[in-house]
């Protein structure tokens, strides 16, 4: 639910120390929390991953030793079936030859030399009867020339066993068919062995999809059969894969398999869920902690960080207040060189100034330079108040959050450079001049208070001369004399009203003209106007209409614009508008606005109006 603006504001903490907080908070242990969580399924999925390719190797790994053992066997068959091509016809020899093969291969149970009727010539179990083959599958295949490879079959001992198969040629005819029963009893062992956690299992099946091995024997006795058509089409296909599936009592299976070569063969592997995650749950819970616990460590970080931090700016402010009541016995202590440590520097060789001019009997002079400073600093902080008010609402706003880191640091070395001006400060001390654009004063004090407007409902508009209005003077006395204006003009606005901060050219233009050139800054605002009685007396020291006011914003304002040579003049319409003017001689390098094909006019910098209560101003 989104808050009104009202409510954000009685919910934002008014202290600094809280307000940094609240910074931390939103840039940076939520994004922490945010990047904890999302390495944390990160690595779960890692580990999924890893633990399904762990099963899948196993079962690749198996197959290999499954594939080699039948391919050695129909090898070691058709190297025999060569050397019984060489042998003719003889049984005395073949029989020789396929007992010598049972004996170096235990594997095989019977293998036997058939002639082309079927009929056995030779067979390694000595002593048993001869018999007729002719109507087996495995007969009828080799004697067309072609290897033969039975499905598992269980002999009457219960032992599994394959049948194979390969033709006897000689020179290049089938001269006969040797046949052998393979014991696969080994396959069945090394299914068996399988291990694959506590209640993992492993299982083979034949290209129809039948049990031939698992270490439940009761399966492969009943020819149970395989339910999942996805792995028997990957099987048949070659590839190996993962899925999961729901078991008989509806738990979650995971399930890897690979083929067996080309044999279509397939073994299976299967484990559940629960228990191939186990370990990742407890990691799981175990990240959980560490996160939680890292995140109220960085909060109680955060927490002691900002009040640190602030500490240097409650010190600043208690020492401001006991400074403004006249008490010049209490100095900042100084522990670096950051801004804040220069900033308290500062102050401290202010105060020792002061000090020193109260006991010089210059008190007078000191007080009005401690007044001075203590309105400057009040504008400055009236506005870093309003970007920290406003960040809740705009922290997604990355050009306010780049305006914000811009304009405090700028605004604390302004401080600075107020504090070092007001050390020396005296009627007749002068200040730092050199060549400056007066539009980039204007455009620094419209930036520094256009969120206040928008805060306030007040628009404000900002008119430029289309070339830069080169004066003489200082740069931070003169963004003082604008930022006062403008922030009584803020004041005397009401919601819905508008201001106007216009720069111009006047005077004399080109260089054998005599009439001085003014580079004139103009701030237009709406609202009840300037009584004609109080229009002498703005300008006095002390003279106030606002209630907790000093009376000492423009009256420092005149001051700083005589020692620029120039002046300030207001023009008030009752209950339309009032119009500040600050005129400050031009420098020579403005009369290229003479140059041919030169259009004068201001430059609009955002939309300017010359309609309504402005109209009488243009």
């Amino acid at each position: 639910m989104k808050l009104p603006s009202s409510g954000i504001r009685r919910i934002l903490p008014r202290r600094i120390w809280q307000q940094i907080f609240f910074l931390l908070v939103f840039f940076a242990i939520i994004p922490l929390g945010a990047l904890g969580f999302f390495l944390l399924n990160a690595s779960q999925g890692a580990i999924k991953t890893a633990i399904l390719r762990g099963h899948k190797e196993i079962a690749v790994h198996t197959t290999g030793e499954i594939r080699e053992h039948v391919k050695g066997a129909r090898e070691t068959l058709l190297v025999t079936a060569s050397i019984l091509g060489t042998l003719h016809a003889d049984p005395w020899r073949q029989e020789t030859v396929v007992v010598e093969l049972s004996l170096k291969n235990p594997a095989f149970q019977r293998i036997s030399s058939l002639n082309l009727k079927g009929e056995e010539i030779a067979t390694s179990q000595l002593g048993t009867e001869l018999r007729d083959r002719s109507r087996e599958q495995a007969f009828r295949k080799a004697v067309l020339g072609e290897s033969y490879l039975s499905e598992v079959k269980i002999s009457d001992n219960r032992i599994p066993f394959l049948t194979l198969a390969e033709p006897i040629r000689q020179f290049g005819k089938v001269q006969g068919v040797l046949i052998a029963d393979l014991n696969v009893r080994n396959i069945w062992d090394t299914v068996d062995g399988i291990q694959v956690g506590r209640l993992g299992k492993a299982y083979l099946i034949n290209q129809q999809g039948r049990i031939i091995a698992h270490h439940d024997k009761k399966k492969v006795l009943k020819n149970a059969g395989l339910t999942q058509p996805q792995v028997m089409h990957d099987i048949l296909s070659g590839q190996a894969g993962n899925l999961e599936e729901i078991g008989e009592r509806g738990e979650s299976w995971l399930v890897s398999y690979a083929p067996v070569g080309k044999l279509n063969w397939g073994l299976i592997i299967a484990r559940p869920k629960t228990e191939a995650f186990a370990f990742l749950r407890e990691m799981n819970a175990r990240s959980l902690i560490v996160i939680a616990l890292s995140l109220l460590a960085a909060l109680l970080i955060s927490l002691i960080l900002t009040r640190y931090m602030s500490r240097p700016m409650n010190d600043m402010i208690q020492g401001t207040q006991r400074v403004s009541r006249g008490d010049f016995s209490h100095f900042f202590q100084v522990h670096g060189k950051s801004e804040i440590d220069k900033l308290l520097f500062s102050f401290n060789r202010m105060i020792r100034k002061l000090r020193k001019a109260q006991e010089d009997e210059k008190l007078a002079v000191i007080g009005k330079a401690a007044t001075a400073i203590a309105h400057e600093l009040k504008n400055s902080l009236q506005l870093i108040d309003t970007f920290i008010k406003l960040l809740p609402q705009r922290q997604g706003d990355k050009q306010f959050i780049k305006e914000l880191s811009d304009t405090i640091p700028r605004e604390l070395d302004s401080w600075n450079a107020s504090l070092k001006n007001m050390m020396t400060y005296s009627r007749d001390a002068g200040f730092p001049v050199k060549e400056i654009d007066a539009n980039e004063i204007v455009r620094e004090i419209a930036l520094l208070t256009k969120f206040k407007a928008r805060q306030s409902d007040i628009r404000l508009e900002v008119a430029l001369e289309d070339i830069p209005l080169w004066v003489m003077g200082n740069q931070e006395k003169l963004k003082q004399v604008l930022l006062n204006i403008v922030t009584n003009a803020l004041e005397a606005t009401p919601q819905g009203g508008q201001i106007v901060l216009r720069s111009r050219l006047s005077g004399g233009f080109g260089s054998k003209s005599k009439e001085p050139c003014f580079a004139e800054i103009e701030i237009i605002n709406t609202g009840e106007g300037i009584e004609r009685n109080q229009l002498d007396k703005i300008f006095e020291p002390f003279y106030t209409t606002k209630t907790g006011g000093l009376g000492l914003g423009l009256s420092i304002s005149k001051e700083i614009m005589d020692r620029h040579h120039g002046k300030i003049e207001v023009v008030s319409i009752k209950n339309e508008t009032t119009s500040f003017i600050v005129r400050i001689p031009a420098v020579s390098t403005v009369f290229q606005r003479n140059a041919p094909g030169h259009s004068r006019g201001p430059k609009a910098i955002e939309k300017t109006s010359t309609s309504g209560p402005f109209s009488s101003l243009s």
